[in-house]
C-alpha cells in the first residue's frame, strides 16, 4: 500500500473512501492478544474497513511467524489406524 497516499475507493462497501489513520492493530497469537497501538492503516469512513500497511503485516509475519517455525517442533505422529481397517484387499 505504499504506493496509496491518499483515499481511495472501499473494496468492502465501494461507497466510502479508505484514508490513512491511525487504529490499534490487534490479532491472537498463540492463545494471546498481541495489540500494536497507534498503527498506520487506512479506514473507510463509511464502513470502517480497515487495511493495514503492507510492510507492518510482512514485519510481522517475518517477526512472529518465521521464527515460530524455526523452534523445534515435535514431529506429528503418523496416523494410526484402527484394527477395524480394511485396505481393500478382502
Amino acid at each position: 500500500m505504499d504506493a496509496k497516499t491518499t483515499a481511495y475507493a472501499c473494496p468492502r462497501c465501494t461507497v466510502g473512501r479508505c484514508a490513512p489513520q491511525r487504529t490499534t492493530f490487534a490479532d491472537v497469537y498463540q492463545g494471546q492478544l498481541l495489540c500494536i497501538p497507534n498503527t498506520r492503516a487506512y479506514i473507510c469512513d463509511i464502513c470502517h474497513f480497515v487495511e493495514f500497511e503492507q510492510e507492518l503485516l510482512d514485519a510481522l509475519w517475518h517477526e512472529l511467524y518465521d521464527e515460530a517455525a524455526m523452534d523445534e517442533m515435535p514431529p506429528v505422529a503418523p496416523h494410526k489406524r484402527g484394527s477395524s481397517y480394511s485396505d481393500g484387499s478382502g
